[in-house]
Formats: structure tokens, C-alpha cells, sequence
């Protein structure tokens, strides 16, 4: 009943930029929240800040945390197939990211533990590259616990159909439980939440190839040492 609700009061736009499909709605608590979805796009992680003059990248979004000391990726483990470490550095992040070609895979580790060797091999294997962030909701439950500071969020989210989309609200004031809580009532089964803050730059193409800039506060995006990035194969 409560995702029927959600859907119910939510005001729809929908429109068409060519490989990207984006869609604001708004809940039954007035927040609003663009969902941008990467249609037939290839997912990758990369660490060289994309260019928004390639036509083929059509969605870039900051991914994995920043280690600020040294200016690189905080917990990306395995980069294009390459393993960089098998060592978690965080105590706090619970969800494993994989990335190959198509695919994304979210699977939840005790905090303060590793990845099993499985993942490593699998994501080797294949190519891919595997990262760590904070889980916000997993098969359909919320993960975060009340308080905490209140910032914009985003998050890349599964949905209940296994279709995939950036999420990002509108407010600068939301908790990450009341983000994740917005997340499950629109029909996302499993969610990671993506580097925000002063790291929120973000940008998608138009029919026109013209890029568009989200993210409020865009202060630290020369520091940003990670992105998402959905691109055509050609």
C-alpha cells in the first residue's frame, strides 16, 4: 500500500535524452527526487575524470568515497580486472560493488570485513571493477539507522523490476534513513549511496549532446578521484 501511494501522488515528467530517460516524481511527503535511467548503457568505473566533449558517454556520476590523504579511491579494490588490494580500508561500508560491462551486482559484508575471494575471482574474470560504499537499502529493507547529518543524496539504485537508475533528491536536508525510507517506497529493492557533499558533480548528455550539471554544491569535483560512468559500446 505504501509504494502504491507513492506512486499515486507522485507528479510524472518523462522525457527522452537519447540514451538516458529522466523521470522527477514527488512523494506523499512533498520531497522531490530525479531518477535517471541508463538505458542499454554500459556501466563502468573509471578513474580518469570523463570528458563531457566524448559523445559516447552519455551519464557520469561520482562513485566510491575519496581517501582525501592521498587523493584516491577509498576501497576500490579491483579496477577493469586488475586487483589493486583483497584489504578493506573502512570500517563503515557494507556493500560490495561489481561492475562488468552490463551488470551490476550489490552484495552486503559485515562491517569492517572484507570481500570473499569468490567476488574477487569473479569480477577478475570478468573484467570488472569492484568497490565499496555504504548500503542504504538491501532486498527491500532499509539499512541505515535514525540521525546523522542531512546533505542532497544520490544513490544507484535496483528497482523491483531489476531495472537500474541514479536516484538523487532535490532537498540538501535529507538523513541517509529518510533517503533510504524514500528509496523502498518507490520500489527500490537494493541501493548504495554515492560520494556526495562537496563531490556531487554530476552531468548527463541531451538529444543536442549538450551536457547538463547536477549536484547543489560541486566545490571539491578537481579532487573527485571516481566516477560511474554509463557510455554506448560505440
Amino acid at each position: 500500500m505504501a509504494i502504491l501511494l507513492w506512486w499515486l501522488c507522485s507528479s510524472t515528467i518523462q522525457k527522452n535524452t537519447q540514451s538516458i530517460t529522466l523521470v522527477n516524481r514527488k512523494n506523499t511527503k512533498g520531497e522531490n527526487y530525479t531518477l535517471l535511467y541508463a538505458n542499454a548503457l554500459k556501466l563502468r568505473l573509471t578513474t580518469q575524470r570523463p570528458n563531457p566533449a566524448d559523445t559516447r558517454i552519455r551519464l557520469a556520476v561520482a562513485a566510491a568515497y575519496t581517501n582525501i590523504s592521498l587523493m584516491q579511491p577509498l576501497d576500490l579494490l579491483v579496477a577493469n580486472g586488475r586487483v589493486l588490494s583483497t584489504q578493506a580500508k573502512v570500517g563503515f561500508l557494507d556493500a560490495v560493488v561489481i561492475l562488468t560491462d552490463q551488470k551490476v551486482a550489490i552484495h552486503k559484508i559485515p562491517k569492517g570485513s572484507h570481500p570473499p575471494d569468490s567476488l574477487f575471482t569473479y569480477t577478475r574474470n570478468h573484467k570488472g571493477s569492484l568497490f565499496l560504499q555504504e548500503l542504504l537499502v538491501y532486498k527491500g529493507k532499509v539499512q541505515k539507522p535514525e540521525g546523522g547529518s542531512r546533505f542532497q543524496r544520490r544513490a544507484l539504485a535496483e528497482f523491483t523490476n531489476q531495472s537500474y537508475a541514479i536516484v538523487e533528491s532535490t532537498s540538501d536536508y535529507l538523513t541517509m534513513k529518510q533517503f533510504a525510507e524514500d528509496l523502498r517506497t518507490m520500489g527500490v529493492r537494493t541501493a548504495v549511496y554515492l560520494d556526495m557533499g562537496d563531490w556531487d558533480e554530476g552531468w548527463y548528455k541531451t538529444n543536442q549532446n549538450q551536457p547538463i550539471i547536477f549536484g547543489h554544491r560541486r566545490t571539491r569535483t578537481k579532487d573527485q578521484s571516481n566516477w560511474l560512468i554509463f557510455h554506448k559500446s560505440r
